[in-house]
């Protein structure tokens, strides 16, 4: 009996909705304010819809500060004493 190789190739799991959260809060955790230019070019993995919406989450549940400065937006850790 063939197998096609598809059929046998590993099925690889879907991102989880909870991992581009956990991506930006260890950023911030080592970095305690990012720029949300350099967290899209940090997080290549994720578009940046995903982590636009994670990070709207996260500001909504008060997890992280975002501010906004004329056209720059910016994300605090909540650790950070501004």
């Amino acid at each position: 009996m063939i197998t096609n190789a598809l059929l046998d190739a590993p099925v690889s799991r879907a991102i989880s909705a909870d991992r581009p959260e956990e991506a930006i809060l260890n950023h911030l955790d080592e970095q305690a304010v990012v720029g949300l230019d350099a967290l899209i070019v940090l997080m290549p993995e994720y578009n940046w819809s995903q982590i636009f919406h994670a990070i709207d989450r996260l500001a909504r549940c008060g997890r992280i500060t975002l501010r906004r400065h004329r056209c720059e937006y910016t994300l605090f850790s909540n650790h950070y004493a501004a």
